[in-house]
């Protein structure tokens, strides 16, 4: 009798684990999910930030001082996004699927926004360890490509 209590007991409480994991992951998904919806809201709530967005679109794109102190903020923003979400997933709090959106993701925001390469490449400099996030190669590469 004491053998099926103590068995019952460990299928309780890995239930309970199991049931924890899924409200963790949840909540990290939750929690990703309105960061860039607040993020989206910028872009259509502040028309100057709008522009600065279409402006990133071309490569050419020179800003003045002020731009480029909003943008170096903007590419350590994604970074932090992307590295905060790669974090999640070493510990088990993102899935597989939410982690390969988030690696597409850098990819169509590197091509959407090809001038924040270089700042991109400021941010690396600045922290270097960064480069071994692996959702950061995309950038690591274009970065020293263009170098």
């Amino acid at each position: 009798m004491g053998i099926i209590a103590v068995v019952l007991s460990l299928l309780l409480v890995a239930y309970e684990v199991r049931q924890s994991n899924r409200i963790a992951q949840a909540t990290t998904t939750y929690e990703i999910g309105r960061d860039v919806n607040q993020f989206n809201e910028l872009g259509y709530s502040d028309p100057e930030f709008a522009a600065l967005l279409v402006n990133l679109r071309d490569p050419e794109f020179r800003p003045s001082k002020v731009e480029a102190m909003q943008v170096r903020l903007l590419a350590n923003r994604f970074v932090n996004l992307w590295t905060i979400q790669e974090k999640a997933y070493r510990n088990g709090l993102l899935s597989d699927a939410q982690f390969d959106m988030t690696e597409g993701d850098v990819v169509t925001v590197m091509g959407a926004f090809p001038a924040l390469i270089e700042y991109w490449g400021y941010v690396l400099r600045d922290a270097p360890r960064l480069a071994e996030y692996v959702v950061l190669k995309p950038i690591v590469t274009s970065v020293s490509t263009n170098d």
